[in-house]
């Protein structure tokens, strides 16, 4: 149980509007994004690799999807400072 309800915010990918809420698991900060097309749920973590930081899907498997809802998502956090 999280001590505190999750933020909900939205974003716009693709053209679609999604439903973006934050979670913590571990000491990980997942995304889980709820597109308004019907789509399965996208959950996303931003995550170091060797080249840098990049977005990543879990379970892995839609990592362009991933990338695009990413960005829409740092420019919300951007934005919101």
């Amino acid at each position: 149980m999280e001590l505190f309800a999750p933020e909900n915010f939205k974003i716009i990918v693709e053209g679609i509007t999604a439903t973006v809420t934050e979670h913590n698991v571990g000491d990980q900060q997942l995304f889980r994004i709820e597109f308004e097309d019907g789509r399965n749920p996208l959950n996303v973590i931003r995550a170091s690799t060797v080249t840098g930081k990049m977005w990543m899907s879990i379970p892995q498997g839609r990592l362009k999807e991933a990338e695009l809802a990413g960005q829409q998502i740092s420019e919300y956090f951007k934005n919101k400072k």
